[in-house]
């Protein structure tokens, strides 16, 4: 007699169990707890939140595109406000979506086997969860390039050119979510151009449909100068490095990914390297080697853009282990298991043990919190230090003449917005100041002001979530 499993193996196919079980673990590792975390920096910069500015200034002042914005201005319309689960409900459901299409395009290029490892590797990869519990760009990113990567492929497999357009149109999207939309066009032009007649179809009606639905944005973002106020200034502080810690993309990977499980499961991607390929594994091996040349030679400090490099990294992983004996399958599959149990507890909050902020254990193996020696950009993991509490706090107080905090100023800025936020000057100290316990800069320095010897402020209250001191309010001594 067929156990359940059996039974649903039969009626549905694997496939279709696969895509179910991995679309429904993918779907709660993303949304359980969505609302728990405050909002990253980043995340804050996304809300429309000066209505005296208009819409179509708000949108072309930005240092990225559209997307992101228009998603939070939606959600805050139809919820009312800037709930933090409800703004990112949609950064959610398109990094589910993008693991179903990441699914497809694989399975496209090499087959289903391929795709089954590719796909659980990026649907539980730090990036891609962290990214899809934040309100930014990257969830959409990803979806939409995949979507063009794959109606490219479709165009080629079918034979239409009615494919292209739409094509152009999820990429024009990809670019509309942020520049490094850009590096689908890498891929998009491999896939699809295989002789001269292939490179005037795709010029024609990939191409220049691109080209034309750019323009509305992009031309008036140049000619008015954003681009030049905004962005030229910030890419090239990425590029050089000025003003940051020192990069290492490794530990920001392994960060992402504790125990450094995707490492070794994206090492049979470094292997292809040495292996007999095709014309497909050649294409996917020249976007991985564009992309990291990019990221890892041209800026200097990539951050968590070093994505763009790994998603074709993770193809070619997909590709290595499907084709291995039976004993790489076999670890694989046993790693596989622990990667997707790894994800959970790192970032779903109710199974989170204080990680990456506090010495923490993740299924009962211990792991150290991180340290600031490299420049790191923190997204997406469980992060609640009582911000809403010391706005209540706050809002019953008469007369609140000043206040800052050891957190990143963005938090201050947001939550207790309606106050005047300041730091101190040389003549000037805030009413009131805001210690964060593991706090968004990591280093949680302690203030001067609070030692024995120079006791300028005292303790007035604490703050705890789920019975742990989470934050502190001190108000100065006059």
């Amino acid at each position: 007699m067929l156990t359940r499993p059996g039974v649903l193996l039969k009626k549905f196919g694997f496939e279709k169990v696969f895509l179910i079980v991995l679309l429904l673990l993918s779907f709660f590792v993303r949304v359980s707890g969505l609302g728990y975390s405050h909002y990253y920096g980043d995340e804050i910069k996304t809300l429309y939140l000066d209505k005296t500015v208009t819409a179509s200034k708000f949108l072309l002042d930005q240092r990225k595109g559209p997307v992101q914005f228009i998603a939070t201005w939606f959600m805050e319309k139809i919820s009312g406000g800037y709930n933090e689960a409800w703004i990112r409900l949609p950064f959610t459901l398109a990094s589910v979506l993008s693991v179903i299409v990441f699914y497809f395009v694989v399975k496209k290029l090499f087959g289903k086997n391929p795709a089954y490892y590719s796909s659980t590797i990026y649907a539980f990869s730090g990036f891609s969860v962290a990214f899809g519990r934040t309100a930014q760009y990257q969830s959409f990113l990803m979806l939409f390039g995949f979507l063009s990567i794959l109606f490219i492929l479709l165009s080629k497999e079918r034979k239409k050119r009615i494919y292209l357009p739409a094509a152009a149109v999820f990429w024009v999207l990809s670019v509309y979510s942020h520049y490094d939309g850009v590096f689908f066009l890498i891929p998009a032009v491999l896939f699809y151009t295989q002789s001269k007649q292939d490179l005037v179809t795709f010029l024609k009606y990939f191409f220049l449909p691109s080209v034309l639905l750019l323009l509305p944005f992009y031309l008036p973002y140049i000619l008015k100068g954003y681009l030049a106020s905004n962005t030229v200034n910030y890419v090239s502080r990425r590029m050089s490095g000025s003003g940051y810690l020192p990069n290492n993309s490794a530990y920001t990977v392994g960060v992402y990914n504790p125990f450094n499980l995707f490492l070794i499961l994206t090492l049979p991607g470094l292997i292809s390297f040495f292996a007999k390929g095709d014309r497909k594994i050649y294409m996917v091996q020249i976007w991985f080697v564009a992309a990291l040349g990019f990221y890892e030679l041209v800026i200097k400090n990539p951050g968590t853009h070093i994505q763009n490099y790994l998603v074709p990294l993770i193809i070619l992983s997909g590709y290595i282990i499907s084709i291995s004996g039976k004993y790489a399958r076999l670890i694989a599959s046993v790693l596989l298991p622990l990667y997707v149990g790894v994800s959970f507890y790192t970032f779903v909050p109710s199974l989170n043990t204080g990680y990456p902020w506090k010495q923490s254990s993740v299924l009962g193996l211990n792991i150290n919190k991180i340290e600031k020696k490299y420049q790191l950009f923190l997204y997406g993991f469980p992060y609640n230090r009582g911000w809403d509490q010391i706005k209540v706090y706050f809002d019953n107080k008469d007369d609140v003449n000043g206040v800052y905090t050891n957190d990143n100023d963005s938090y201050a800025d947001f939550y207790l917005r309606g106050f005047a936020y300041t730091r101190p000057g040389p003549n000037f100290l805030p009413l009131y100041y805001v210690h964060i316990l593991d706090n968004q800069e990591i280093d949680n320095p302690k203030e001067d002001f609070l030692t024995a010897n120079a006791p300028k402020y005292n303790l007035e209250t604490e703050f705890y979530v789920a019975d742990t001191k989470v934050s502190q309010i001190y108000k100065l001594v006059k």
